[in-house]
């Protein structure tokens, strides 16, 4: 068809919307509407908003006037863009039966570079997500496959824009919260740990999981998705080993809503603890590794791991307790103590089911000799923090002091109290509750106590409810308001900056049809892949120009 102009246009439009359901009769009129799409950049623009318009009144031009607006967000004139970009949610209002292909298409454009398409690109995701809910697999599916950017921009509005719509997506479709669900759980198996996160918080954000068989069903696909990466567990895998973190830490407060722990140290008891896996961690991870190890110990009441995990538990404690010296010398051995304790509290804690955890010469030698190193170190300590206590004017070094001996007397204390026990034959032992250093309070339990103040209590400074400033504080808070405030009519009466994008130093207003930025190279301009099938997963890597 020859090119047409802007007045051919607007005829075509009237002639259309002035037909009522006589639409038939003027196929030619949105042919010219298409035809419009591959004229100047005014025909483009007033194309892009009368198609979507039309849309469902001309069955037969479905795929031609689908391919024109791709051609349109393929357009080099960034203004071109935008107005497609904006009018495409309108194919779906009139068809939703090409609301995955749209949703599709709007994923692959958040390849572009500029601020205001992807902020466009969103806003529109958003419309389609509100005229047809079911379109969400699709948008998985093709961040999936798409790009790093494209997978990152879409996380990014799956975790942050989609917050504001999923009340009223939930009210559209019942169903929909099960189905985001599913899809995020399918996206924690090849997720890195920045994105397992993200995930996992999108997954706890969902009403669905207030309830606890919801929750349990949760903390068995979030393990899943660690677990199967690899049969044997990599230790120099930075990736592995934050995701395991990653999930024991949003675990935790399942537990605490008494979701059963055994999925997760299974895990932990099989792929972590074995000696030729935990031995390769770095230090640091390895003391992660045994907090978490305590965290689900205490919790667990399955026997069958924890018989699995003494013997693991035990070679540890042998590997990080030297034997007393033969010659009976009173150096005192060098010991992590925050990984002893650790290990001491598995022990203990194990112990209580699986006496024979603490069988054996070695065993014996080394919890006699950490006994009485606790003890040892426990009568210098008190000494010590008796004299840093007696400073007149403490500094913030002294203090720094006070609060280290405070903790190695609570750890070595806690030593102390544990082997004491273990020392014993398994029927005169008598388990008392220990509080592990790293915990402010008693372990909590599955109804929580709780922590308003009691009448006659000082009510404690908390964030939210900060000291009382003197008069010092005030004047200086005034003036600092003050100050603030005359900064703040200045920057409004400042003249509006134009906005460039931070990766092409393009102009927020567009570029005159010139696709060129400012340092003569190329705008990426995505290109949208024709899912002419209505397919979930079709996506082809849009190629990089000027490169």
């Amino acid at each position: 068809m020859t090119e047409v102009d802007v007045e051919q246009i607007y005829k075509a439009y009237e002639e259309i919307n002035n037909a009522g359901d006589n639409t038939a009769e003027f196929k030619r009129s949105y042919e010219i509407l298409i035809a419009g799409a591959h004229g100047s950049s005014n025909c483009k623009r007033l194309a892009a908003q009368f198609i979507p318009r039309f849309f469902g009144k001309f069955p037969e031009y479905y795929e031609t006037a689908l391919d024109a607006l791709f051609d349109l967000c393929e357009d080099t004139d960034i203004n071109v863009r935008l107005t497609v970009i904006k009018y495409m949610p309108n194919v779906v209002k009139e068809f939703d039966k090409f609301a995955v292909r749209i949703a599709d298409a709007l994923v692959q454009l958040l390849e572009n570079e500029t601020v205001q398409e992807i902020a466009a690109v969103k806003k529109a995701l958003e419309q389609v997500l509100r005229l047809d809910p079911g379109t969400i697999p699709a948008i998985f599916n093709q961040s999936l496959k798409g790009s790093p950017e494209v997978r990152q921009r879409t996380i990014n509005f799956l975790s942050n824009d989609l917050n504001r719509i999923k009340a009223e997506l939930s009210q559209q479709n019942s169903d929909w919260e099960l189905k985001f669900s599913d899809e995020v759980k399918k996206a924690l198996h090849d997720a890195n740990a920045m994105d397992y996160e993200m995930f996992i918080k999108m997954l706890l954000s969902l009403k669905m999981y207030e309830k606890k068989e919801n929750l349990k069903a949760l903390s068995e696909s979030m393990v899943d998705a660690i677990s199967r990466e690899d049969e044997r567990f990599d230790p120099s895998n930075e990736n592995s080993v934050q995701k395991f973190m990653l999930c024991g830490k949003a675990l935790i407060q399942f537990f605490e809503k008494g979701i059963s722990t055994t999925p997760i140290l299974a895990f932990l008891v099989k792929k972590l603890l074995p000696q030729d896996i935990y031995c390769n961690l770095q230090a640091k991870q390895q003391r992660s590794v045994l907090r978490y190890l305590v965290e689900f110990i205490i919790r667990s009441s399955n026997e069958t791991t924890l018989r699995e995990a003494a013997p693991l538990i035990k070679h540890i404690f042998v590997k990080e307790v030297p034997e007393p010296p033969a010659d009976n010398n009173d150096e005192d051995p060098k010991l992590d103590l925050n990984k002893v304790e650790n290990i001491v509290y598995a022990i203990y804690t194990i112990a209580s089911k699986v006496p024979a955890i603490t069988e054996g010469q070695e065993m014996n030698s080394r919890l006699r000799h950490l006994y009485t190193f606790a003890m040892k170190c426990q009568t210098r300590v008190k000494l010590s923090l008796k004299d840093l206590q007696k400073t007149q004017n403490k500094d913030k070094q002294t203090i720094e002091k006070i609060k280290k001996a405070e903790n190695v007397q609570i750890v070595t204390q806690n030593i102390f109290t544990m082997t004491k026990e273990l020392m014993k034959p398994a029927v005169a032992r008598h388990f008392t509750k220990v509080v592990i250093s790293w915990r402010t309070s008693p372990q909590p339990t599955t109804s929580s106590t709780s922590t308003s103040p009691k009448a006659g209590d000082k009510r404690p400074n908390t964030e939210s409810s900060p000291p009382k400033p003197n008069k010092k504080q005030k004047s200086a808070q005034n003036q600092t308001n003050t100050t603030s405030h005359t900064s703040q009519v200045r920057q409004k009466i400042t003249a509006p900056q134009v906005t460039k994008s931070p990766r092409t130093g393009q102009r927020a207003g567009g570029n005159g049809g010139n696709n060129r930025n400012n340092g003569g190279g190329y705008v990426r301009i995505a290109k949208i892949a024709r899912n002419k099938n209505n397919e979930k997963n079709l996506y082809v890597p849009p190629p990089r120009r000027g490169t």
